[in-house]
């Protein structure tokens, strides 16, 4: 037999904590001195064991209790992996609006919370699909596999150097369009653009205008107009001078 304290200093646990376990009848221990200082057998501790393991694995006390109470382990861990597939599904998301909202925060004056919300509230497939749907009514399946691009999905973690080129953007928008400054920003984004839509760029050209015309609709970034013609004029002064110089 080992007394309550040694258990507990075993287990790397409180006497509070075992003394719960005897209350709900998780764990009760095998003798109770007249002092009502309780004594645990090695079965107990087994069981104590089985407990800890149990709980690390992400059961909560009761299905414990059921578990080892009625020795019932047919699909008790099937259903436990359902419930963290789901709970990864759920922070998986969770982790991309969170990135959303930074990212947005960089390239918008000021977050659309009311979008943030809209966003959040309606259910993750039905979101998916109705993007989806909108992008089949403009592109085709060939420019469809283009627009799978992670880098141009904001939210995603390979778009933060289309989140700095859009902040930049902001940024300097009250800038001189032919300014070498500006001129190194069109540079940056024809280099990003021509990297991310494999070449096309009668593709960036219809995605652009089409994210500047319909932009709720695609379910997309807000994107300021004095911004979206800051990045018109830079890109049109940048491709000219590219035509001069026969390039």
């Amino acid at each position: 037999m080992q007394s309550i304290g040694n258990i507990a200093k075993e287990m790397n646990l409180t006497v509070r904590t075992l003394r719960f376990y005897d209350e709900i009848n998780l764990l009760k221990p095998s003798h109770i001195a007249d002092s009502g200082y309780r004594y645990y057998s090695k079965r107990d501790v087994l069981k104590l064991y089985r407990i800890i393991a149990l709980k690390e694995l992400g059961f909560h006390l009761h299905q414990i209790k059921t578990i080892l109470n009625q020795n019932d382990w047919e699909n008790v861990f099937e259903e436990q992996l359902a419930i963290i597939a789901k709970e990864k599904e759920r922070l998986g998301y969770q982790e991309k609006l969170l990135r959303l909202c930074m990212h947005l925060s960089l390239i918008e004056h000021d977050i659309s919370w009311k979008s943030i919300f809209q966003h959040h509230k309606r259910p993750t497939e039905e979101r998916d699909q109705e993007i989806i749907a909108y992008y089949k009514e403009h592109f085709d399946d060939r420019e469809m596999e283009i627009l799978k691009n992670p880098s141009l999905d904001i939210g995603s973690n390979a778009s933060r150097e289309l989140v700095e080129l859009l902040r930049a953007a902001r940024e300097q928008k009250r800038d001189d369009p032919h300014s070498p400054k500006s001129q190194s920003l069109a540079k940056r984004l024809m280099t990003f653009l021509d990297h991310s839509f494999e070449g096309n760029s009668a593709l960036v050209e219809k995605f652009w205008d089409i994210q500047k015309l319909t932009i709720e609709d695609a379910g997309l970034i807000t994107i300021e107009k004095d911004v979206v013609q800051y990045i018109d004029d830079v890109m049109d002064i940048y491709e000219a001078k590219l035509k001069e110089n026969g390039q």
